[in-house]
C-alpha cells in the first residue's frame, strides 16, 4: 500500500483525504444523476435566440467554482459550437452591466459547492433583475443552499443538483470541484451520452491509477524543502493548474507561495518567480504540436538551473520527458491518453494529493490549515450593497 493509501486507511483518516480518495466513485454517481436530467437540460440550453443565432454561454463562480469554468470553457466552446466565456461572480457583483451585450441571447451557468456564497446569490439575483432575458443553469452540490432554493423557484432557471456526497465538508474543494467540472463538461455531450460515459470511464481509470500507484512519488516530492510552487498548463490545463495553485495555497495556509501560468506565458516576466526555493508542476500536453513548446520551456529551466525540482504530469512519458523531470506521473502508460480538454479530471487529483502531503509535511492539517480563521469553507464578511450601474453613475470628480 502506498503512502496515500495508508492515509486513507488510517484509524482516523483526514476528511480531505477521504474526499480526494472518493472521487472515482463520486464521478460515477454524478454521471448517473446527470443521465436522468439530460433531456430537460438539453431542452433548456438548446434553443436559439429570436434572431436564430446561438445562445452564448457564460460560466461563473468564485474561487474554485470560477476555475471550474476556466478548466472547461475550451471544451464547451468546441462541443457546443457557440461562444463560451468565464466571468467570476466577484466581477458580476461590481460590474454586472459590463458583461452582456445588447441583442444577444445568454445562458449563465453558475457553479457552486454550498450555494451560499454572497457573490453567487447576488449574481443570480442581479442578473435576474437587470437582464431578465438571460437564462440560468445552476449546478450545485448543496440541495439546501440559497442558490438551489432560488433557482428552483425561478421559471427562468434550471437547477442541477449533484449527489450529496459531492458537497465536501473540508475547507478545500476537492471532489466538489471535480464533480462540478464533470457536470459542466456534460453540457457539451447532451446528444452523445455514450461518448461522455466512455470519457468519464477513462478519467476514472486515470484517477484510480494516481491514487493507487503514485502516493509514494507525490509524498517524496512534497517533502522537498520548497517554499514556492509554479504550476504550468496550456489551454484547458492552465485552468486546471490555476485550481491546483489555489489548493497548494489553501492547504498550506499560504506558507507555500504559488503561482500559475502557461508554458509560453512564463517567459514573459513570471519566469523570475522560479528560484532555488521553487518547484515546478507541469501538466504536459498529449498533443505533439503543443508539447514541443512545453518541453522547450522545461529544458530552458533546467539549462538555467532554475527551480529545485520538476513534477511532470502527462498522458504518457518518453525519453524527452524523463530528461527534464525530477518525477513523472504517467496517467495512461499503456492506452490512448485522455484528450487535454478533459484531463482536468485526472490532473487535479495529482495536485490535490500533492497539496495534502505538503500540508502534512509542514505540520498542518489539510482539513483545517487556517485555524486562525483567515479563510473559511464559505466566504464570510462580504457586504452586498444595493446595485448602482457603473455606466449611469460615474464617480463624482473631486
Amino acid at each position: 500500500m502506498n503512502a496515500f493509501g495508508k492515509m486513507v486507511g488510517a484509524a482516523r483518516p483526514l476528511q480531505t483525504v477521504l474526499e480526494i480518495n472518493q472521487q472515482p466513485g463520486v464521478w460515477r454517481a454524478t454521471l448517473m444523476k446527470l443521465n436522468t436530467e439530460r433531456e430537460a437540460i438539453r431542452s433548456f440550453l438548446g434553443s436559439p435566440g429570436p434572431d436564430g443565432k446561438s445562445t452564448s454561454v457564460i460560466l461563473s463562480g468564485a474561487g474554485s467554482s470560477e476555475y471550474v469554468g476556466r478548466s472547461i470553457e475550451a471544451a464547451l466552446r468546441q462541443k457546443l459550437n457557440r461562444e463560451v466565456a468565464t466571468v467570476p461572480t466577484t466581477h458580476f457583483v461590481t460590474h454586472c452591466d459590463s458583461v452582456f451585450l445588447p441583442n444577444r441571447e445568454y445562458v449563465l451557468v453558475s457553479f457552486a459547492r454550498s450555494g451560499n456564497s454572497p457573490e453567487s446569490v447576488a449574481t443570480f439575483v442581479r442578473v435576474g433583475e437587470q437582464f431578465p432575458r438571460v437564462k440560468h443553469i445552476v449546478i450545485t452540490c448543496n440541495r439546501n443552499g440559497e442558490l438551489a432554493r432560488r433557482a428552483a423557484g425561478s421559471p427562468n432557471a434550471q437547477c442541477i443538483l449533484l449527489p450529496e456526497e459531492t458537497n465536501d465538508a473540508s475547507l478545500a474543494m476537492t471532489s466538489s470541484f471535480s464533480s462540478l467540472v464533470l457536470a459542466g463538461l456534460s453540457l457539451g455531450f447532451l446528444s452523445s451520452a455514450d461518448l461522455f460515459s466512455a470519457l468519464v470511464s477513462k478519467a476514472i481509470a486515470g484517477a484510480q491509477r494516481i491514487i493507487g500507484e503514485y502516493g509514494d512519488v507525490l509524498m517524496s516530492f512534497a517533502e522537498r524543502k520548497f517554499a514556492r510552487a509554479c504550476f504550468l498548463g496550456s489551454n484547458a490545463l492552465r485552468g486546471c493548474m490555476q485550481e491546483a495553485c489555489l489548493k497548494m495555497q489553501e492547504m498550506t495556509a499560504g506558507r507555500i507561495v504559488a503561482t500559475h501560468d502557461s508554458f509560453l506565458g512564463l517567459r514573459h516576466g513570471p519566469q523570475v518567480f522560479v528560484n532555488d526555493a521553487c518547484v515546478v508542476i507541469a501538466a504536459l500536453s498529449s498533443s505533439p504540436a503543443v508539447r514541443r513548446y512545453e518541453l522547450d520551456l522545461l529544458r530552458e529551466l533546467k539549462q538555467k538551473k532554475q527551480g529545485m525540482g520538476t513534477l511532470v504530469i502527462c498522458g504518457r512519458s518518453d525519453g524527452e520527458v524523463k530528461e527534464v523531470a525530477s518525477a513523472v506521473i504517467e496517467l495512461f502508460p499503456s492506452e490512448e491518453p485522455l484528450e487535454d480538454d478533459y484531463r482536468v479530471l485526472t490532473d487535479i487529483v495529482t495536485c490535490q494529493i500533492l497539496a495534502a502531503f505538503k500540508s502534512i509535511s509542514l505540520g498542518l492539517s489539510p482539513d483545517n490549515p487556517s485555524p486562525d480563521g483567515i479563510i473559511h469553507r464559505v466566504v464570510e464578511g462580504i457586504v452586498i450593497y444595493p446595485w448602482t450601474s457603473i455606466r449611469s453613475s460615474p464617480e463624482s470628480s473631486t
